[in-house]
């Protein structure tokens, strides 16, 4: 296709060439291109099929704001290549496609839509049941739209930022602009976001004068320089808004270009105020086969041409609702398209001048008139107009047909600021009845048309927002109100619905294959409400969210209603407003973890750092993955790991103990000074979340740790299970200010006596015991004498800043009994092997403590508190049909150790193991597993399937749990 490569609105440069390749063959297009208007370029009109019924779709927007042309880029599936830069090299793929696009082998689908009707699918295959397993299978085949190869690598780099601003304004057009210019000029910091690839809005690719007799496009240009230029203006382009939230938060997500370091970054910004400029898009026109190629916007064959210098087609016809479609009428019949005529819905309101413009061009203008029928198989081959009351016809031979019914705001933003949106009767438009905090609206949200009304309402707006800021703009304010007051107003929007026709293949929303019809279904089956009707019928829930039906379905719906008088009610949009990649969420691959107190001195030892959780832990220090020599040398010796990822609480106050008794299911009464309880909290299920032990330091005066999982959560956990009861109770989280070292092993209490004088012997400091003492006279500990690895062992917590001269000292001193560390698979196998549960390793977020044969911690006379998941435990005690923890070992040893997670079957699926390790203390494998009760008695046979074993189960029976030392005296000796 020939450009227009003369026309001073271009943003392409013909100067530089890029190719993509698409089907097998290279199509050229120029920098700043898309992808999908270099593909036009090269006469490519069906990008893709649809969702359900594989109809042909083609270019009608230019803004992403439906699935027409999305296809996969690189490997990419559902790129939006109506925005997507066009870049030499990108592989191109047609998507929803059996064959190829012109040519679809599932086009047969089109004619089976009567068998399809609104929600067909959740009245038609669960009866009989059993065709449910075979239908389900089918529907997830067809469901979704592109395709995500399993090898699938993503590419590209991604970052965050958080920056903090004044005032944030959303839209970079000229009332985004002149909002931004004003705050600016407050000495304010201000964001302004735009998600084109440039600054400029609706008049940057128009070449109509403005007030002053300029250009709007060269305003626009003058505009965004002025504020490119201004300092504490900072200007993110190619930025789409995602989100809002409390205290103007405001996410968003920005593409990179060539010189950016990133390919997408997000950018989340907390203003002080907002300004919404975001301004309108088109409401789709009603009529049969609205979504042909060959039919598009009148946005887009206008930018198609000014922007891009590709004529939309060779003889076109206009259907539309708004003066913006007559000025495209006039500007692209000047740029050498053939408009044949131009039908407009409205019966009068026109702008005199461009009705005059038209006839001065000789383009025949049919007012009370619309599009009733794309004709043609594929492509558009003609176009049948009607009266808007159906009594009149004319059809006409064209290759496009550009539609527009009116305009609709971008109120998404608005909607995610919980503002209350109501049906404007004068503009149309869904507008907010009360705006939100410290937000205002501005430009042709707002139903302005007016350019110098456009960009006075801008100014006002960003005026306004300084004065939330604290800046004195009364007087400025009053001025640029009276300014606004003399200019023209929101102008009368078009409230046409529906062309005069069935609706048989009227499409409401492209995305999901939506139609009038569809919607018409919907409201005979009762759903009378729009929200509901968008859920039943799906319209409005495709990756352009509220694009293309948002407006056009509160509008039918209301209008074919039995009570007339019913004004239109819109759906909700939720965050994310427009589709991004969960990597741009992600952001940079940073090392996101807690390290502890003695990180480096691990590291430097040879341990094998991961993440676990939000920490940086030692899995072994050897190359062994087994660390047979850590465990050996616990169990012989003396062995020290760094516990400070647990979590640690002081509880005090009054009440403290009726807060113990309330979140812990034990009798917390008991706790006493100088000895340590053991008890799990549970949730209002009676599952078991967590575990830990709690000593009492003094009077109402309790600390208590937590496993390190829940260390996060479990302050938020006392005071939400208390919030109602006024209890006068404290709690503080020392996880961060206090580190922990294990010290376990025969030897272990050798090692103690040579770094303190207090005396640790078994008398004096007894298994459960809890103590405070001195290391080296100078090192404050709080000790507990424990046996979780099931040896002597005692546990020292440690201000933080301490904690790395204590492992010094430890190592030192226990250098002489062959003293080394251990890591959290050396502590996994050790404590295992003598029965000891990890919560999340041995259970799951459907097992109840009497699941994991730990019923016995529960109390069940709490005369002051009532338990947390009390009533769970009394109904779960003897309930059966459950997975219960068990003990295994295996029948034949030399099959080798079953994998954690590895099934455990007979029939069907019975459980599964949780953990199981080498026993070396015992000679053999030995393991802990989930399995259905009537499995879990000693000495019954299970089977563990693995793959790999050609379908042959390993067997293993049930046994007693405390594999090693079940008596428990190496512990306390």
């Amino acid at each position: 296709m020939n450009r227009l490569n003369h026309l001073p609105t271009l943003r392409i440069r013909p100067e530089k060439k890029v190719s993509v390749i698409y089907r097998g063959n290279t199509y050229e297009g120029f920098e700043g291109d898309t992808v999908a208007t270099t593909l036009y370029a090269s006469g490519v009109r069906i990008f893709g099929r649809s969702l359900k019924y594989h109809r042909p779709r083609g270019l009608y927007s230019l803004d992403g704001e439906c699935s027409n042309t999305m296809m996969a880029v690189d490997g990419m599936p559902n790129v939006r290549t109506e925005n997507t830069l066009a870049r030499s090299g990108m592989n191109v793929e047609a998507q929803n496609v059996v064959g190829k696009p012109e040519a679809d082998l599932m086009g047969f689908m089109d004619k089976m839509s009567p068998a399809m009707p609104a929600g067909f699918y959740y009245k038609m295959f669960h009866k009989p049941a059993k065709i449910w397993p075979i239908a389900i299978r089918q529907i997830r085949k067809a469901a979704g739209l592109g395709v995500l190869a399993p090898d699938f690598e993503m590419k590209g780099k991604f970052d965050e930022i958080f920056p903090k601003a004044d005032v944030c304004v959303i839209g970079g057009g000229p009332a985004g602009m002149n909002a931004a210019l004003a705050a600016a000029e407050q000495g304010l910091r201000v964001i302004l976001m735009e998600s084109r690839p440039w600054l400029g809005g609706f008049f940057e690719y128009r070449a109509a004068a403005g007030e002053d007799g300029t250009p709007l496009y060269e305003h626009a240009r003058a505009l965004a320089k002025k504020v490119e230029e201004t300092p504490n203006i900072r200007v993110f382009t190619g930025t789409s808004m995602v989100g809002a939230y409390n205290n103007n938060l405001i996410t968003a997500f920005q593409r990179g270009g060539d010189d950016d370091v990133f390919d997408e970054r997000y950018v989340e910004v907390r203003a002080e105020s907002v300004v919404v400029a975001t301004g309108c898009i088109e409401r789709p026109l009603l009529f049969e086969n609205n979504e042909k190629p060959g039919v598009m916007q009148v946005g887009c064959a206008h930018r198609l041409a000014r922007t891009y210098g590709l004529l939309p087609g060779k003889a076109a016809v206009f259907s539309i609702g708004h003066d913006l479609g007559l000025e495209a009428a006039i500007d692209l019949s000047d740029l050498g398209l053939k408009v044949l005529c131009v039908a407009d819905v409205r019966e009068d309101g026109q702008d005199p001048a461009l009705v005059a413009g038209l006839e001065k061009r000789g383009i025949p203008f049919y007012t009370g008139w619309t599009a009733a029928s794309a004709n043609g198989q594929k492509m558009l081959k003609s176009v049948t107009l009607t009266t808007v009351n159906g009594k009149r016809s004319r059809e006409f031979a064209c290759d496009t047909l550009v539609a527009s019914a009116g305009l609709t705001p971008v109120n998404g933003p608005f909607t995610l600021l919980h503002a209350k949106l109501k049906y404007d009767n004068h503009t149309g438009f869904f507008l907010p009845g009360n705006m939100p905090e410290k937000c205002h609206m501005a430009g042709r949200i707002a139903g302005l048309h007016d350019a110098a009304a456009v960009e006075t309402s801008g100014w006002l707006a960003g005026l306004r927002a300084a004065a939330d800021c604290g800046a004195t703009t009364n007087d400025a304010v009053r001025t640029a109100a009276e300014k606004l007051a003399g200019l023209p107003g929101p102008v009368r929007g078009s409230k046409f619905v529906i062309a005069p026709v069935k609706g048989k293949k009227t499409f409401i929303c492209f995305d999901e294959d939506t139609t009038v019809k569809n919607i018409d279904q919907a409201m005979s089956d009762g759903f009378d409400v729009p929200e509901l009707i968008k859920r039943f019928t799906s319209a409005g829930t495709g990756p352009g969210q509220g694009g293309i039906p948002g407006h056009n379905l509160p509008l039918y719906v209301a209008h074919t209603q039995e009570s007339p008088d019913l004004a239109p009610r819109p759906t909700t949009m939720r965050s994310p407003l427009v589709p991004t990649l969960l990597a741009t969420y992600a952001g940079t691959n940073h090392a996101m973890s807690k390290r502890t107190p003695v990180h480096e001195s691990q590291t430097w030892a040879g341990g094998v750092m991961e993440t676990v959780g939000v920490w940086k832990r030692a899995r072994r220090f050897s190359d062994d993955k087994t660390a047979r020599a850590e465990i050996e040398n616990v169990r012989n010796n003396v062995g020290m790991l760094d516990a400070s990822t647990l979590g640690k609480f002081r509880l005090f106050g009054p009440d403290a103990l009726k807060a113990l008794e309330r979140v812990y299911v034990s009798n917390m009464s008991k706790v006493a000074e100088g000895r340590i309880k053991y008890s799990a909290m549970c949730n209002e299920d009676g599952c078991v979340i967590d575990d830990g032990v709690v000593t009492k330091i003094g009077e109402n005066d309790y600390y208590l740790t937590t496993s390190t999982g829940r260390a996060g959560a479990t302050a938020e956990w006392f005071r939400y299970h208390t919030r109602f009861d006024g209890w006068d109770f404290s709690i503080v989280n020392l996880t961060d200010a206090y580190g922990v070292i294990n010290l376990a092993g025969p030897n272990a209490r050798k090692v103690l006596e040579k770094v303190t004088d207090a005396d640790v012997s078994d008398a004096a400091f007894p298994f459960s015991a809890y103590r405070e003492f001195s290391i080296r006279d100078a090192i404050p500990v709080r000790a507990m004498r424990l046996g979780f690895v099931g040896e002597l062992s005692y546990e020292f917590h440690v201000p933080a800043s301490l904690m790395q001269s204590l492992w010094d000292i430890l190592e030192e001193a226990g250098a002489e009994f062959g003293i080394r560390k251990f890591g959290l698979e050396a502590q996994g196998t050790l404590r295992m092997e003598k029965g000891h549960v990890i919560l999340g390793s041995e259970s799951e977020q459907r097992t109840t403590l009497h699941d994991i044969g730990m019923g016995f911690l529960w109390y069940r006379k709490k005369p002051d508190a009532k338990t947390v998941g009390a009533v769970a435990l009394h109904q779960t005690e003897k309930q059966t049909g459950r997975l219960k923890l068990v003990g295994f070992k295996m029948e034949n040893p030399s099959v080798g150790t079953p994998r954690d997670g590895s099934p455990v079957v007979d029939s069907k699926v019975r459980g599964y193991v949780c953990t199981a390790r080498y026993s070396f203390a015992l000679g053999e494998p030995v393991g802990m597993a989930l399995v259905d009760d009537d499995l879990a008695a000693n000495g019954n046979r299970i089977g563990i399937f693995e793959d790999g074993c050609n379908g042959d189960l390993k067997y293993a029976k049930v046994v007693p749990m405390h594999f090693y030392d079940p008596e428990g005296k190496r512990m306390k000796m």
